[in-house]
């Protein structure tokens, strides 16, 4: 484990409240980091999910790091819907735990497993920053890796109306995974691309199955792009 790591565990105990935004007022772990606790985290896509998010939403947050955006939605279903979470990271699911908890979230549900076209076991790259690990053949450590169209399939959770997906390059196995669900519920879709074949390849994805979307930042690099969709 890096030192940074060592140190966001170590002081995990000391808590401040986030500034502004949709979780103003609810609190963080400070170590967590300044954009989480300054509500300013990824303000394009804060502003897709509170822009289309209905209240009831069944929301699936793939790749949900230490829980912001599963807060954000549990915040704005009121007590009803439901948030399903899928985050592989034993650290990140910590501090995720430690966050619903926290701030009395309720309807929550977190798996702490990748997200990808078949069950069983893969490899997680933990060599970059918390919020940056993804799947990889390279990877230091093993994680279980779950199918969303099974867990559905065998009524263990219910079929998304809303889907976040952030897996810094994984999309394209995320997808394969959800296929089946997308093309009978069509929920929305809210996701971010990390390079350019996952760029093309989601673009590609949502013409094909009747999507409408927005890039919300197109003046990034075409390849690191958030998008959101709307069937």
């Amino acid at each position: 484990m890096k030192i940074r790591h060592i140190f966001k565990e170590l002081f995990s105990f000391i808590t401040l409240p986030v500034k502004e935004g949709p979780l103003k007022g609810k609190r963080l772990i400070a170590t967590s980091g300044g954009k989480f606790l300054s509500g300013r985290h990824e303000p394009y896509k804060t502003d897709a999910l509170v822009r289309n998010f209905r209240k009831g939403e069944i929301f699936y947050d793939i790749g949900a790091h230490i829980g912001y955006f599963s807060a954000i939605a549990s915040v704005l279903n009121e007590g009803s819907g439901a948030v399903i979470a899928f985050e592989p990271r034993p650290m990140n699911a910590r501090f995720f735990r430690r966050h619903m908890k926290l701030n009395g979230l309720k309807g929550v549900i977190l798996y702490e497993a990748a997200v990808g076209e078949y069950e069983g076991e893969v490899l997680f790259d933990t060599a970059h920053g918390s919020a940056t690990g993804m799947v990889s053949a390279s990877g230091d450590l093993a994680v279980k890796q779950v199918s969303v169209a099974k867990l559905v399939e065998k009524g263990e959770v219910p079929a998304p109306t809303f889907v976040k997906i952030d897996v810094e390059g994984g999309e394209i196995e995320v997808l394969k995974g959800l296929r089946g669900i997308i093309k009978s519920v069509r929920p929305k879709i809210l996701i971010a691309t990390h390079n350019d074949e996952c760029h093309s390849y989601v673009v590609d994805y949502l013409k094909v199955n009747g999507y409408k979307f927005e890039i919300l930042n197109p003046g990034r690099v075409k390849g690191d792009t958030e998008i959101i969709a709307l069937p």
